[in-house]
């Protein structure tokens, strides 16, 4: 079981892909990712993760 303070880390993460704005399937991924987050289910974050990094659409580069 993950403590409080890997919980945390895990949310903060900057390697965390975030979802586009906008965007209903990169919400339903983050969804799904914090629901698998609360019952400490890392594995399934990380599919969830993954997901979100393979969306098809991409951001415009800065």
């Amino acid at each position: 079981m993950a403590t409080a303070a890997q919980q945390e880390a895990a949310r903060t993460d900057p390697l965390e892909p975030v979802p586009v704005p906008g965007c209903g399937v990169c919400l339903a991924l983050a969804t799904a990712r914090e629901i698998s987050r609360e019952a400490d289910d890392p594995c399934s974050v990380a599919v969830q993760n993954e997901e979100l990094r393979n969306h098809p659409h991409r951001r415009d580069a800065a």
